[in-house]
């Protein structure tokens, strides 16, 4: 699959997990026991990862051969369980957070942060 084909799909997904109400992902997702919720935080994990990443970076760092994916992930998801009182916000925003700690190859950009405060408020 052609990259820009391939971060639409991911951003899809990214969107559509976020908009689903009452079945959206929160960081608790990443800290239950059961397999189901391990692979969608995993799968979220890595489609953020994806939209957030540079492509086009000339950081010999930053290339995608020799990089522990897994380590990252498991990084993401410890940062997620060192903020217990974050384990109840939406997880695309999480790892965004995450990973623009722990991950220098990862872009602002791509993902902007998500307003938490009520937009029609202006107090």
């Amino acid at each position: 699959m052609k990259r820009p084909a391939r971060r639409l799909t991911l951003a899809l997904f990214v969107l559509w997990t976020s908009a689903s109400g009452a079945s959206a992902y929160t960081g608790a997702t990443c800290l239950a026991a059961d397999n189901e919720s391990r692979a969608a935080c995993v799968a979220m994990i890595g489609a953020v990862r994806e939209l957030m990443v540079d492509g086009n970076s000339s950081d010999p760092a930053c290339a995608r051969v020799g990089r522990d994916d897994m380590a990252l992930t498991d990084g993401v998801i410890d940062w997620i369980k060192s903020r217990p009182d974050r384990h109840g916000d939406d997880l695309a925003n999480l790892i965004r957070e995450a990973l623009l700690s722990i991950d220098p190859c990862t872009q602002r950009s791509l993902i902007p942060e998500m307003p938490t405060g009520d937009p029609i408020d202006t107090d």
